[in-house]
């Protein structure tokens, strides 16, 4: 079969033509990329600017340190019948204080120990100890009469965590005007035995959002006062 070619037009040229091939060192033929001249075509890369800053945090408005003073609890005097023949009733002792220190100050106190064959002598003085959640208190027994009658008395002062916490919020509230809980780590211990010097991390938080922190350490002394410190 004889094929008729128009000769008016070049081979491989008009409608069905094929399209240019791209020039060379343009990938998609338009001299860019993705042919905006541009990575995503908009002339800046994707994410439209810097992204924004963290919110400050309010609670870092605690400055300096607040002194509180706690309720706290210590015990007073007791007056006792310890008679046991010629000596004390070291057992009844421990009991006594036991009840005393859960009457006075509410709270327990394990693994008393006194000493034994304590004579009986008006003005003797003997030395018990105690402790509570690990801690150690001591109890001074003194004899007021050969006959058996003592008073029994402890210089401890105890404070509650839970107080301290409280505190915590109240101070950090009225000094800067914001809506807070605190949490203290005092470990397993729910009751603490004041000194100079004890110290408990803890935290300041926004209510409805921890992550507006502050950390705070609260310093009790012997007497029971805390002051708080931002960490």
């Amino acid at each position: 079969m004889t094929q008729v070619h128009n000769a008016g037009q070049p081979h491989g040229t008009g409608p069905y033509a094929p399209p240019a091939f791209p020039a060379p060192g343009a990938p998609n033929g338009y001299g860019a990329p993705n042919g905006y001249g541009a990575p995503n075509g908009f002339g800046a890369p994707a994410g439209f600017g810097q992204p924004p800053a963290p919110p400050k945090k309010r609670t870092g408005a605690i400055i300096g340190s607040i002194l509180a003073a706690l309720v706290v609890a210590g015990l007073g005097v007791g007056a006792f019948f310890l008679f046991s023949g010629s000596v004390l009733d070291t057992a009844e002792a421990e009991r006594q204080i036991v009840a005393l220190t859960e009457e006075q100050a509410g709270v327990t106190v394990t693994d008393v120990s006194c000493p034994e064959d304590v004579e009986l002598a008006a003005g003797t003085v003997s030395t018990c100890t105690a402790q509570v959640e690990g801690q150690e208190v001591t109890y001074t027994v003194e004899q007021t009469d050969d006959e058996g009658n003592v008073t029994i008395s402890s210089d401890a002062v105890f404070v509650q965590v839970t107080d301290v916490e409280a505190s915590l919020t109240e101070q950090f509230t009225a000094s800067t005007g914001l809506d807070v809980e605190s949490s203290c780590d005092a470990g397993d211990r729910s009751v603490l035995v004041a000194s100079d010097g004890l110290q408990v991390p803890c935290v300041v938080s926004a209510v409805g959002d921890p992550t507006d922190s502050a950390d705070v350490t609260a310093t009790i002394d012997a007497e029971g006062n805390v002051s708080f410190e931002a960490v």
